[in-house]
């Protein structure tokens, strides 16, 4: 049984810079972006795109969420090591887990499978403010989000804002911007699900 359960700290995510880097590169030659055209829609600088996708840098958490919201994909597909075997059961212990924060959300990582469908978080929504547009997420696939605690306001490109309270959830296209807002007297806390590509498929 040993073999066949591993906490995300065995499976881990692979966040060297060279490895980062490349997929980053790939993704956005995929895309057919330039450095510029990323730079613009990542809110980083061309030359720091550029020093990581070679390895010269890693940036950090913060910069490769941003990249990553460029790119349209989520911070998990960058930094996984798709050398690693599949495993048929991940076990995310809570002590293990290890929180990435920004200036709008703070991240807590659930159990994944590194060549699986679905990306999980806890989320801490600290923004009372609607984000920028250039901070929105949008990413292949759907997702589902519960509030945990509090009460938020989802905002989706085109629509008006749906208001969520605790014990509510929504579904929807990920690919379409969207962002979450606390509308709570203390920061509101949601679980999300969302879909990603099978790393088999070849599109």
């Amino acid at each position: 049984m040993g073999k066949n359960l591993k906490s995300n700290d065995e499976a881990s995510l692979e966040t060297s810079s060279g490895s980062v880097g490349a997929k980053l590169r790939a993704r956005r030659l995929e895309l057919n972006l330039t450095l510029v055209e990323l730079s613009a829609k990542s809110g980083v600088s061309f030359a720091t795109i550029s020093k990581i996708e070679t390895g010269k840098v890693y940036g950090g958490f913060q910069t490769i969420y941003k990249i990553a919201r460029g790119l349209g994909i989520l911070v998990t597909d960058l930094m996984e090591d798709d050398q690693l075997q599949e495993i048929p059961v991940v076990v995310q212990r809570a002590h293990e887990i290890k929180p990435h924060k920004t200036q709008l959300y703070d991240y807590y990582p659930q159990a994944i499978r590194v060549h699986g469908r679905l990306n999980s978080n806890r989320m801490i929504i600290n923004t009372r403010i609607v984000p920028d547009p250039i901070d929105w997420s949008n990413h292949e696939g759907e997702e589902v989000v519960t509030v945990l605690s509090g009460a938020i306001d989802l905002h989706y490109a085109g629509r008006e804002p749906l208001r969520l309270e605790a014990g509510d959830s929504a579904c929807f296209d990920s690919a379409v911007p969207h962002a979450y807002v606390s509308t709570s007297d203390v920061a509101a806390e949601v679980f999300f699900v969302s879909t990603r590509p099978s790393i088999h498929e070849n599109s």
